[in-house]
């Protein structure tokens, strides 16, 4: 049997479910023939399944949308408190949040095509494995159908999983141009918040321990005059909101010492609040 696989009605390319429908159909009248014909139908799929896969679109955009709101838009001023920063240091810092930008876009597309090319090669193996063990006497209708679902949903799972990974460098991008902004602005401390008590959110345990606490920004100001000191730690000996995988917790900037508990204080800092 052979099969044009690249074109189909008025030029345009079969999709993955008909190219799975003609290799099922395939092995069910001629049985395992020879290696030759597996690697040609395996080639087959490969050419679909990998036109079919998303691409990085989706994360691009999302992305870009992103960038948008958070700097065109100004945005990332929006959880700022009243002694933070200006819009006129939101766009100093430009260059810095673009370069982020596109660090998340090329994260994205690496991850995707990842994702994409096991998906693929898990169908091709999979597809090798059924035609591999067919029975002399064939299949069934029912066992028929249910292998060209099994594998075209390993295909078809790679939209979810693409989502998922413009979410996550989504979250990633927000922390850190937050985090960028805050720290050049002359933020001492940022206080974790945990969004464990959303509804259906598989929050990590240790971020919901970390929910409320302050953590001290290593070299600041403040620390740098002898002010403050760290009840809790400085922020770069835990992990960064966002920087974990579906990890959407994040941090609040603190730019004053009177604005830290007592206890963050040092006997400096406590004179120095006193006076002011």
């Amino acid at each position: 049997m052979s099969v044009n696989s690249t074109t189909r009605k008025k030029g345009q390319p079969k999709t993955l479910f008909q190219v799975l429908t003609e290799a099922v159909n395939y092995y069910v009248a001629n049985g395992w023939d020879s290696e030759k014909s597996l690697l040609e139908w395996s080639r087959k799929l490969r050419i679909a399944a990998t036109r079919e896969a998303p691409d990085v679109d989706v994360a691009r955009k999302h992305l870009t949308s992103i960038y948008s709101r958070l700097v065109l838009d100004g945005g990332a001023l929006k959880d700022q408190p009243p002694d933070g920063p200006t819009r006129i240091q939101l766009n100093k810092l430009k260059p810095q949040f673009r370069e982020e930008l596109n660090k998340r876009i090329f994260s994205s597309a690496n991850l995707i095509k990842l994702n994409r090319d096991q998906a693929v090669e898990r169908t091709v193996q999979r597809f090798q494995g059924w035609v591999t063990s067919i029975p002399p006497d064939g299949v069934s209708e029912i066992d028929k159908v249910a292998q060209k679902q099994a594998f075209r949903k390993s295909v078809s799972d790679l939209d979810f999983i693409s989502r998922r990974v413009a979410i996550d460098q989504g979250h990633k991008l927000t922390s850190n141009v937050k985090y960028l902004l805050s720290v050049q602005s002359g933020a001492i401390a940022f206080q974790w918040h945990s969004n464990w008590r959303r509804p259906g959110y598989d929050y990590r345990i240790d971020h919901k321990d970390r929910d409320t606490l302050i953590y001290l920004i290593r070299d600041s100001w403040a620390v740098e005059q002898g002010l403050i000191k760290p009840v809790n730690g400085f922020y770069d000996e835990i992990t960064a909101a966002g920087e974990e995988v579906f990890c959407s917790c994040g941090v609040f900037p603190i730019y004053a010492p009177q604005k830290l508990p007592i206890e963050f204080l040092t006997e400096k800092g406590k004179r120095e609040f006193n006076r002011t």
